[in-house]
């Protein structure tokens, strides 16, 4: 059995690979196209392989590309993985923690990881959209805070929805005529 605790960002992974009850081999660094080429090689060597990775931003496609060459993936909620407290992150000791904490789940302990539903790709594509509108309302806000305190320093009263062009023009003594 082969268990891989992945440390996720955009342009690569770093792995940490357990193979058996053995300790956790030195990380490795792989380029996202050439670690599932070499993911697809531990599978088809005939081994039960086993990995895990922290939800983030990037979505859920890791977990799908890897269920598909039949590796049972699990995605976990991020979490503080500096169990000793050492104050020092690093993706390395973050793939680690992963795959040891992999090792424990494998081996019955379902507390040992912090699962997430895996949504579907319409689910997740439903929440993006979702999620970009929050981002952009506070955005407004945060511009339409701006704007007021704005106001306010250069004596001109506050208005709802000054940013309007009927609400902001007529009322402003800066505009000529």
């Amino acid at each position: 059995m082969i268990k891989l605790g992945i440390d996720v960002h955009q342009q690569f992974y770093v792995v940490v690979v357990q193979e058996g009850g053995s300790n956790p081999k030195p990380p490795q660094r792989f380029r996202k196209e050439a670690f599932l080429h070499w993911a697809a090689r531990l599978k088809q060597e005939g081994a039960a392989v086993h990995a895990v990775y922290e939800a983030c931003g990037f979505g859920f496609g890791l977990q799908r590309q890897l269920a598909a060459l039949g590796i049972a993936c699990h995605v976990v909620c991020p979490q503080k993985l500096d169990e000793h407290n050492r104050r020092v992150k690093t993706d390395s000791l973050d793939a680690k923690a992963l795959c040891l904490k992999l090792d424990r789940f494998v081996q019955g302990n379902q507390d040992a990881l912090a699962l997430v539903r895996v949504p579907t790709e319409e689910e997740e594509q439903l929440r993006a959209i979702h999620r970009q509108r929050e981002q952009l309302v506070k955005a407004r806000k945060q511009l339409e805070a701006q704007g007021r305190s704005l106001m306010v320093n250069h004596g001109i009263e506050p208005v709802q929805s000054w940013w309007k062009r009927r609400t902001l023009l007529p009322r402003c003594p800066c505009r000529p005529g």
